[in-house]
């Protein structure tokens, strides 16, 4: 018994890597953990790359083919990253089995908010760079909206953005 409640505690304590639908994860410099994300139901993971001073970096993944192509994905390429989505990451959430959704800084990323199609490597930016703003940040995230914080650069002011999804 003692070994189970254990196991739960350090669960608990340090994550299971596995984030719920809907779940925002915050991955920004102080809250970096090198690590696969696995989606909460799905073949996907998100692996995130703390690059210090060069922020958060990240490359969606598929664990699993199942077969020897699925998709864009095949055994010699698991990964897709190396697009403006995957630069300087200060939050994710996983939106269902397909699709993504990440912010950026503006420091080295783009500062803005996009919508990955995981199976067709495909992205939408649903949120661009705000004027004045260097850093954008997924607040909360549900069936019909998104929130964002957004922070400006000179006053370090934050405000939240609600957009539908």
């Amino acid at each position: 018994m003692k070994f189970l409640a254990t196991i739960v505690f350090v669960l608990h304590a340090f994550g299971s890597g596995i984030a719920t639908a809907g779940e925002v994860v915050q991955i920004s410099a102080k809250f970096c953990t090198p690590d696969m994300h696995k989606q909460p139901k799905g073949l996907f993971a998100l692996y995130v790359f703390c690059d210090d001073a060069l922020g958060t970096n990240v490359a969606v993944y598929i664990r699993s083919l199942g077969a020897p192509v699925a998709e864009k994905y095949d055994l010699g390429k698991r990964f897709w990253q190396g697009e403006k989505w995957s630069y300087n990451v200060t939050s994710y959430s996983w939106i269902n089995e397909n699709h993504l959704l990440l912010a950026t800084s503006y420091i080295y990323g783009t500062g803005a908010v996009y919508l990955l199609d995981l199976e067709a490597q495909e992205f939408e930016e649903v949120l661009p760079l705000q004027h004045g703003s260097c850093i954008s940040r997924l607040v909360s995230v549900n069936i019909n909206s998104v929130k964002v914080a957004v922070t400006d650069c000179e006053s370090l002011e934050e405000k939240t953005i609600e957009f539908a999804l």
